[in-house]
């Protein structure tokens, strides 16, 4: 049977099967195109807060009042403004700030970051009260009763001064380390030493008797990873909670920190199912320091943006889809502000860090619009 030709447009030359193929193609890598570009245009007009909110989300980043007095000062109290609905103290509100002698409390960084939030209508996450790690030297020199004094007197001092304003307080902050060898794979320091296990509950009971109406949250690291690190603490951080619950401690959300790094495994499955379990228990859950340490991409500036763009979609996609999150934060907005961006500086790095949805000069990067993109696609709460 002959074969027949395709037909020809009028004036012209009959076209060839390959010819249509192509030109079809052609004509949906047009539309595909004009579609990426209105909707990249549609989410220029976009407010990630509001996004966020619209699905029952607050969307916050860490804050630090020191670099309002940089150069660059304005514009990134700004980029908050613009972005979030919801600030984290990144420094101001640890021991070491607060009191930086034994005999001194020092609460002007606190109170300025107190009353951005307050201006700007923003939910203000004090971050945080009890820390094994990153205290002021002094501290390590007490001896265990005056480290239980030390404790109570920090929770009714800060507490009461900031209560109605602080919306969540990071009580307790990293309680697993599994290096420390101790039971239940809990971290080593002054407040463990001086009350073992104990120190959490206790935290936690007088936290909730100074500030009875504000979140107490719990804030965990390192529990993202689909390798052997990642099990000892999702095993440790569950089997801790466990036994806080039972002991009916006041705890309302978990604080998973998600600082998510591009040389290691992720099995998100994994995940959303230890997610599932934190959620038996009756927590919510709040992600608290989320950033991408791309340290393993290679290429370009713009390929590396595009690779910490598909992991910002690959994690944050199922776990904003969990009904149990109800808070994602940024450990800061900028990469120029960045803890790995100091840190790479510090250690003469030539290559700087990008792991956050704005870029040095607080422009948009792929990350933002991977992040726009999952929240206009995450279910409501």
């Amino acid at each position: 049977m002959k074969r027949q030709q395709p037909p020809s447009l009028p004036g012209s030359l009959p076209l060839s099967r390959r010819q249509i193929l192509l030109g079809t193609a052609a004509a949906a890598t047009a539309l595909t195109t004009q579609s990426r570009a209105a909707q990249r245009a549609d989410l220029n007009q976009a407010s990630l807060a509001a996004l966020a909110a619209e699905k029952g989300l607050l969307l916050a980043a860490s804050f630090a009042v020191h670099e309002m007095d940089a150069s660059y000062g304005k514009a990134y109290a700004q980029a908050y403004i613009d972005n979030v609905g919801g600030i984290t103290s990144e420094l101001c509100f640890k021991m070491g700030m607060l009191r930086p002698t034994a005999d001194k409390l020092d609460f002007g960084p606190a109170d300025r970051l107190t009353n951005f939030a307050q201006q700007n209508g923003m939910k203000l996450r004090a971050h945080t009260l009890i820390w094994n790690d990153a205290l002021p030297e002094w501290v390590h020199r007490l001896r265990a009763g005056e480290i239980e004094l030390l404790m109570d007197a920090h929770l009714l001092s800060i507490m009461e001064r900031y209560r109605g304003r602080v919306w969540a307080w990071d009580v307790v902050n990293e309680p697993i380390g599994p290096w420390d060898k101790l039971p239940g794979n809990l971290r080593n320091g002054p407040f463990y030493a001086a009350m073992g296990e104990g120190y959490i509950a206790r935290a936690f009971r007088a936290a909730r008797g100074y500030d009875p109406m504000a979140l107490l949250v719990l804030n965990e690291a390192q529990t993202e990873t689909a390798d052997g690190n990642g099990q000892i603490f999702r095993d440790s951080l569950l089997a801790l909670l466990k036994r806080l619950k039972a002991e009916d401690v006041p705890i309302d959300a978990i604080g998973l920190q998600s600082h998510l790094r591009s040389d290691r495994p992720y099995d998100m499955p994994r995940f959303v199912g230890f997610l599932d379990e934190i959620a038996a228990l009756g927590y919510a859950i709040h992600i608290t320091e989320f950033d991408v340490n791309d340290v393993a991409y290679s290429g370009s500036i713009a390929a590396r943006d595009q690779a910490v763009a598909k992991l910002y979609r690959d994690f944050l996609t199922p776990v904003l889809a969990h009904k149990a999150v109800k808070v994602l934060t940024f450990w800061q907005l900028a990469d120029r502000n960045s803890w790995l961006t100091y840190g790479a500086k510090e250690k003469g790095m030539k290559r700087m860090p990008r792991p956050l949805p704005l870029d040095d000069d607080f422009q948009r990067k792929p990350a933002w619009y991977a992040l726009a993109e999952v929240l206009k696609g995450t279910p409501p709460r």
